[in-house]
């Protein structure tokens, strides 16, 4: 029998053919991007198909024919015809098959089209084998040849198919496998292109964006740093690539809990792609959504509004009057206006967008999951209500058709069903379970972030809540309100802490205790929409959610720093009057998506109410009397709309017989110095201005305390004192005294040197050591007040600690990221101790106190209030904290810090000896003493 002839791809008798391919691949690789996706160009692949289908090689068609096929596949896969790139491809595989080991490149290129064609049209395990096949190829291929033999276009083509394996992998949820694929992709395109060049910058955040996915935050973050350092040094700015890179970054930092670092990056990629590939470019528009999302969930509603509004007219012109990416955009700005306190607008611009989506295809389904509950709301507020219910039935109706719908929609859509029937009688029950799936999506958060629908159904709840006056309803949404933000100021903490493996094992279990309470609430929140299944999906639910409380309780009982951390209490109503001291209540106010709402419990009595003016317009009125504030005078109007707004006569009737009032803020009104806000109109202030703090005394907690503090604490006798202050900092030879009475502490400062000198820093340390006596007092001044000082000593055997120096605010100075106090260098540290290093001590007080400015602001001047010192100080084991909300005048901090120690020497509690400080301030004659800028920035933050 004669041998058949050996293949080869130089046979002179297929000349031609050779020729064809030449042209073709000549024009393939023009630098002219145009040239090369040309019909031209796929008539000359054509040619050579048909040539090649003519020519036999031992009984079959020459393969440059599935050449020539795999090469149109791949112009097709570009074009997006995933349909024809997938028959091509196929087609391509079956020519080659006989002669793969002759074109292996080739056979592996159809191979990565074909995998990419499947996952595109919806056959994403079909098209994962079909690439998982093209790697094991590629593995044989590589270590058949040596080193030295393997080029630039191997290792480039080894890159891309292990990139689109690794998003085959991704989509499936095989996430730990998505990240290997990844990291071979990262590897392959270093070794083609090195670590250095615009296409590995590429690389690099990309596999951060999967590393973010499995939880492995720091090395994702490592890897997206890499990718804009490399691009910073070695890119050009104008590439793509180098803009991607600071995108990828700002996401990936906004996605853990850091916002606003997140947006320089955000602004400086929208600038470069501004400039590059222009605004008629869908990756320009994208970022515009991007940085309009990450505003959005920082609630900054009138900077996000217009960023939404350009993208979505960028998507209308570029993708036609029904683009989904429009509609999108459109949504998200309806659901700003709505924020912002317009809802008629709202209505328009979220009708809007459903019309798209349902012109377009059911793929954009989600957009209308997402917009629905935004127009209900808005309906709701508009008074129409009719309108609202119809609303409610559809996206009810919607969201019972989703095959795998999240439990948060499922829950918004039964809450708003039963809160626009005409009888509503079982709007308690659904809020209830709206609440509860808040809660448990919050537990498997690590930042513990809301994002926007999250507060957009806590807003419901407690709009139902006011509706219906049950105030146990508000208190459970209330909590998972301020347990977020405690968990954003403690993010840090609770990094560290889970540090610990036994901690870090436990937050794991009870994240996949939160995980299956989720599938078990969208269970049978899916069984109520359907009718079915009912009994069996409630025990389901009740066994989770016992698993779930169960896991809570024990890690609170075994690591309690790390359940306060994250706020994760769910305080009881009973439990919190009981612990209520003598004519003492709760005041908590709270911002939600788009209304303001207060809480009052007393003893005898609870109110839940939502504030007749919208969450937009309380805001700009607390924003309004900060900015007014100065030594000279105040926005009285300000002032006593605010408490109008806030002591309504429901709430005040609660409080009727308060003397001492626990403050639960969050949002805005965690700024909001409570003390200034006047009972009556005023013009400017007097001695006899009826003040809040007249009234109450007052003490701001981050979240609802269920154990009351220990009483004895608060003993002077009994305690031994820590005095850090006057440093001889660089400021400290120029004092820059001011006409009203001193310099402040802090302020507008541009650099170290040109802080004031604080006279009566060492006065006030002395003056309260002598409260407590030579012999249980140790002061650190001067040279001494330094950072060596206090980390040789033992901090856990003081109970009370004053700082009695500057407060800087992060960014107010150049280098300087995070809030810091001022003390002296010593040739070793710089004299700046920050909110990280005092996090890293171990404190035992349970009173310090924080003379100094803006002590109670956040890491930077856009955080949130108490990020910064006070958390780090409640980090490091402080109990109660006196702190300031803005830069504090010399004489004045020294008065109310030695009348307050004082007082609470005599036996009062601290609220009412701060109380007693403050008044006692007004009147002593000091000047500019009854202007609340002077004696209103002083807070009492409880445990």
């Amino acid at each position: 029998m004669a041998k058949t002839p050996a293949f080869s791809t130089s046979d002179p008798r297929h000349a031609t053919l050779y020729r064809l391919e030449a042209a073709a691949s000549t024009l393939y690789d023009s630098d002219d991007y145009a040239l090369s996706m040309s019909q031209q160009t796929r008539d000359a692949w054509m040619r050579l198909h048909d040539a090649a289908l003519k020519s036999r090689v031992n009984g079959h068609p020459h393969p440059l024919g599935g050449v020539a096929l795999v090469m149109l596949a791949s112009m097709d896969q570009l074009d997006g015809k995933n349909a024809d790139a997938l028959r091509r491809s196929s087609e391509s595989l079956t020519l080659l098959a006989p002669f793969a080991d002759a074109y292996p490149i080739a056979w592996m290129q159809g191979q990565s089209v074909k995998g990419y064609a499947q996952m595109a049209l919806g056959d994403v395990s079909g098209g994962a084998e079909t690439l998982a096949q093209a790697n094991r190829t590629m593995d044989g291929y590589v270590a058949s040849l040596p080193p030295e033999g393997i080029d630039r276009d191997v290792h480039m083509l080894r890159s891309n198919i292990a990139f689109i394996h690794a998003q085959a992998l991704m989509r499936l949820g095989r996430n730990a496998e998505a990240v290997v694929a990844q990291k071979a992709c990262m590897d392959a395109r270093i070794a083609a292109v090195g670590p250095n060049s615009a296409d590995a910058l590429g690389a690099y955040y990309t596999y951060a964006q999967m590393l973010q996915r499995v939880d492995r935050i720091e090395e994702a973050e490592h890897y997206a740093r890499l990718a804009v350092e490399i691009g910073t040094d070695h890119v050009d700015r104008k590439h793509p690539n180098y803009a991607r890179a600071l995108e990828a970054l700002g996401l990936l930092l906004s996605r853990t809990g850091r916002r606003a670092e997140s947006l320089d990056y955000l602004r400086r990629a929208i600038a470069i792609k501004r400039e590059t590939v222009g605004t008629d470019s869908l990756y320009f528009h994208f970022a515009l959504q991007n940085l309009g999302s990450v505003l959005l969930s920082m609630e900054r509603y009138a900077d996000a509004e217009p960023l939404f509004l350009e993208a979505e007219r960028g998507f209308r012109t570029l993708e036609g009057e029904n683009s989904p990416q429009s509609a999108r955009a459109l949504a998200w700005a309806g659901a700003a206006s709505l924020a912002e306190g317009r809802p008629a607008e709202a209505i328009t611009r979220l009708n809007a967008a459903l019309d798209r989506v349902k012109a377009g295809s059911d793929k954009d389904r989600d957009i209308g999951q997402r917009a629905y509950p935004y127009l209900i709301a808005a309906l709701v507020e508009a008074g129409r209500i009719d309108a609202a219910r119809d609303a409610a039935a559809a996206y009810a109706t919607e969201s019972a058709q989703l095959d795998n719908a999240p439990a948060l929609p499922l829950a918004m859509a039964a809450m708003l069903v039963a809160r626009t029937a005409p009888d509503g009688r079982d709007i308690g029950e659904s809020a209830r379970r709206l609440v509860a799936v808040v809660r448990a999506d919050a537990a498997v958060n690590n930042d513990g972030e809301l994002d926007e629908e999250q507060r957009l159904a806590l807003d419901m709840a407690l709009e139902a809540a006011a509706t219906s006056e049950d105030g146990e309803l508000a208190l459970d949404a209330m909590a998972v309100m301020a347990a977020s933000r405690i968990a954003q100021a403690n993010r840090l903490v609770a990094q560290r802490l889970v540090q610990d493996p036994a901690l870090a094992a436990r937050v794991r279990t009870l994240q996949d205790r939160g995980r299956a309470l989720e599938e078990a609430d969208r269970a049978l929140l899916k069984a109520l929409a359907v009718d079915r299944g009912v009994a069996d999906a409630r025990d389901r639910r009740a066994a989770a959610a016992a698993a779930m409380a169960a896991e809570q309780s024990a890690i609170a009982r075994d690591f309690p720093r790390w359940a306060e951390a994250r706020g994760a209490e769910q305080p009881d109503l009973a439990a919190l009057r009981r612990d209520l001291g003598k004519r003492e209540a709760y005041l908590a106010v709270m911002p939600g998506f788009s209304g303001v709402y207060m809480l009052a419990i007393s003893h005898d009595a609870v109110r839940i109410e939502r504030a007749e003016r919208s969450r937009a317009d309380l805001i700009a009125l607390v924003g309004r009397l900060r900015d007014a504030l100065s030594p000279e005078g105040f926005d009285g109007q300000a002032a006593y709309q605010l408490h109008a707004h806030i002591v309504t006569p429901g709430i005040e009737a609660v409080l009727a017989r308060t003397r001492s009032l626990r403050i639960v803020p969050t949002g805005a009104f965690a700024s909001l110095p409570f003390a200034m806000l006047t009972q009556q109109p005023v013009t400017m202030a007097r001695r006899d201005t009826p003040w809040l703090i007249r009234r109450f005394a007052l003490t701001v907690q981050p979240g609802f305390l269920t154990t009351p503090a220990p009483a004895h604490l608060t003993a002077m006798k009994d305690q031994r004192f820590l005095g850090i202050g006057a440093p001889n900092g660089p400021g400290a030879a120029t004092m820059l005294a001011t006409k009203t009475g001193g310099p402040f502490r802090g302020g507008a400062a541009a650099t170290l040197s040109a802080l004031p000198a604080l006279p009566g820093s060492s006065a006030e340390l002395q003056a309260v050591a002598d409260q407590f006596g030579r012999a249980r007092t140790t002061l650190l001044t001067g040279p001494q007040a330094t950072e060596a000082a206090l980390r040789r000593s033992d901090l856990t055997s003081y109970g009370v600690m004053l700082f009695a120096t500057q407060g800087l605010v992060g960014g107010e100075m150049e280098g300087l990221t995070e809030p810091a106090l001022l003390l002296s260098p010593d040739g070793t540290d710089d004299g700046l101790l920050t909110a990280s290093e005092v996090a890293t001590m171990r404190i035992g007080a349970d009173w310090v106190i924080l003379s100094a400015c803006n002590t109670a602001a956040g890491e930077t001047a856009q955080a949130p209030a108490y990020s910064g010192l006070a958390q780090a100080f409640r980090y490091a084991g402080a109990g109660a904290l006196l702190v300031s909300h803005w830069p504090v005048r010399d004489d004045a901090s020294a008065f109310v810090t030695l009348e307050t120690v004082k007082g609470a020497d005599r036996g009062l509690t601290r609220a009412v000896a701060l109380q007693k400080a403050m008044l006692k301030l007004m009147r002593s004659g000091r000047p500019d003493a009854a202007q609340p800028y002077i004696w209103a920035p002083f807070i009492l933050i409880g445990r």
